[in-house]
């Protein structure tokens, strides 16, 4: 547990008093998940269900999809659940084991996950026009960078969510995928590429999609 210096009331200070991570509350709602208690995984699920789609939703290729990973990520959560460390954070965990979770959904799927490093729009389609994203609304904006990593092959989209999104360590990154340094360096080159021409082309579907091309 970090510890930290605490100023007192009339300025005493005292060392090293510990940082409270968990409340009482989280510490009960995890040990009764862990007990299987169907009334605190209800009430784990309430409190992070929002979160944990979100995320699903960047690291899927549709809606569709995303669902059918979040009841997987949550099923992942609860067995994990027990080797939780009392000095943890409950909502980081819960950040930083959703997205390891969402990574095991998807390598599950090995047709979907090994397929040839393009996205779903041909090198011979037409270019499409660079994005002004000054002219866009937090609601474009959030829909048109949502398609764009979504049209991503799983690979590209697992390395661009982790390092520029999400920020995951990159010795945490090449540790939990098993990739050389050299390996992972040249991938997400190539997926901040395909991002970056995904989002023309997002851009310009969702402009035509409203009439405004």
């Amino acid at each position: 547990m970090e510890e930290h210096t605490e100023h007192q009331a009339g300025g005493e200070v005292r060392e090293n008093a510990p940082v409270i991570f968990r409340t009482l509350i989280e510490n009960k709602l995890i040990e009764g998940s862990v007990r299987g208690d169907t009334g605190s995984q209800k009430a784990f699920y309430a409190q992070f269900a929002s979160k944990i789609l979100g995320l699903c939703c960047r690291y899927s290729s549709s809606e569709k999809d995303s669902l059918s990973m979040c009841v997987f990520v949550f099923r992942e959560l609860f067995k994990e659940m027990k080797h939780i460390p009392k000095d943890y954070e409950l909502q980081k965990w819960v950040t930083n084991r959703t997205i390891w979770g969402a990574i095991k959904y998807l390598h599950q799927d090995k047709h979907t996950f090994f397929i040839a490093k393009t996205t779903r729009y041909e090198e011979n389609k037409p270019s499409y026009p660079e994005i002004d994203e000054s002219a866009l609304t937090i609601e474009s904006r959030r829909a048109i960078y949502l398609a764009a990593l979504q049209s991503l092959t799983p690979s590209y989209r697992i390395l661009y969510n982790l390092t520029y999104i999400d920020e995951i360590p990159q010795k945490e990154i090449l540790n939990e995928l098993q990739m050389a340094a050299e390996t992972y360096k040249a991938e997400l080159e190539q997926a901040r590429y395909q991002f970056k021409k995904q989002l023309n082309v997002t851009n310009y579907e969702y402009k035509r999609a409203r009439g405004e091309n």
